[in-house]
């Protein structure tokens, strides 16, 4: 018996989340099951100092809806979700955070959407978002100047890039990261940037978002190579496309 082919794929990238993974893992098992389509789950996972590989590798030994994809090199959450979007098989493609910080009934709620739109994006600074538990100030004052300076440099007209709850239709996802750069955590801002460029209809989508602990994003350093990257990539994916 062959399974049906998907029609949603979840993309998840992770590295040292062996506290956080199982709880998403269970979720993402009831999800698949009581879903009224069929359902793959991608893990992707970077090499780190914890058993998330095993984690993972368990979870599609157990479950055939699960896939694991195993980095053989720490290349960054851009990568890693480059990697798990283009080895996804579904008509949607989603990729979210490890921590499920936007609840995953969000998926059936963007999925009506997609006659309005070829990607949706979650945005924490919609008007009807839902923020419960908020991120500490300072990194709630750091993502705030990071956006503004990317609108000032003129990159995006979004108020909120940086929300790891996105749905691409499948060909946007493959042309989109097929093209591309940032392996680091500025490659939200070089995806929206590409899929304006080629042409894709973007929407931005009212979220519920709760902070959970144990992010991996240094602020300062991590957030001021992204925005470089990010400047440089996205200006970049419009020039080439002028």
């Amino acid at each position: 018996m062959t399974l049906q082919a998907p029609r949603v794929s979840i993309v998840v990238p992770c590295r040292n989340e062996v506290a956080r993974l199982p709880r998403t893992l269970a979720a993402l098992s009831t999800f698949v099951v009581e879903a009224a389509y069929p359902v793959e789950v991608v893990i992707v996972v970077e090499p780190g100092q914890d058993a998330t590989p095993d984690l993972a590798r368990r979870a599609e030994a157990e479950n055939p809806a699960f896939r694991a994809i195993i980095q053989a090199a720490q290349r960054g959450k851009g990568f890693a979700v480059k990697t798990g979007m283009l080895a996804a098989t579904g008509d949607i493609v989603f990729f979210m955070d490890a921590d499920l910080s936007v609840p995953l009934r969000f998926v059936d709620e963007f999925l009506p959407f997609f006659d309005q739109a070829d990607v949706i994006f979650g945005s924490r600074r919609h008007p009807q978002s839902v923020i419960g538990q908020s991120q500490p100030f300072f990194r709630v004052a750091s993502g705030r100047a990071f956006n503004l300076a990317l609108r000032f440099c003129g990159v995006t007209q979004f108020r909120d890039t940086q929300c790891g709850f996105k749905a691409f239709r499948a060909n946007a996802a493959k042309d989109v990261f097929s093209r591309l750069t940032v392996d680091g955590f500025g490659f939200d801002v070089e995806a929206l940037a590409w899929a304006g460029a080629l042409g894709y209809r973007l929407l931005e989508r009212p979220v519920e978002w709760n902070d959970a602990p144990g992010t991996k994003v240094r602020a300062l350093a991590d957030g001021s190579r992204a925005f470089f990257e990010a400047v440089l990539a996205a200006k970049r994916a419009r020039a080439e496309n002028i």
